[in-house]
């Protein structure tokens, strides 16, 4: 009898460290979860202004084309007709 209490109790031990062990990996594994959401919103927020900022570089870039272009036409046309 001493050693069935002994082999259940060591078992009710066991059990409950491994089931401390599986809650204690389940709250890691949701933290590591919300921060690779996190970083993936970060990321993304950033690709988003990178993609804003380099539009608007393009744009800018041919505005400046575009203004260079009327000036050389302009310079163009006057310099023909005289």
């Amino acid at each position: 009898m001493d050693i069935l209490s002994f082999i259940l109790g060591m078992s009710i031990v066991v059990v409950i460290a491994v089931a401390i062990v599986a809650v204690m990996a389940f709250v890691k594994v949701n933290k590591h979860n919300k921060e690779i959401d996190e970083l993936q919103q970060c990321l993304g927020r950033e690709i988003e202004q990178q993609n804003r900022e380099r539009e608007r570089e393009i744009t800018e870039v041919y505005r400046t084309l575009d203004s260079r272009l009327d000036k050389l036409e302009s310079k163009l046309i006057t310099s023909r007709k005289a």
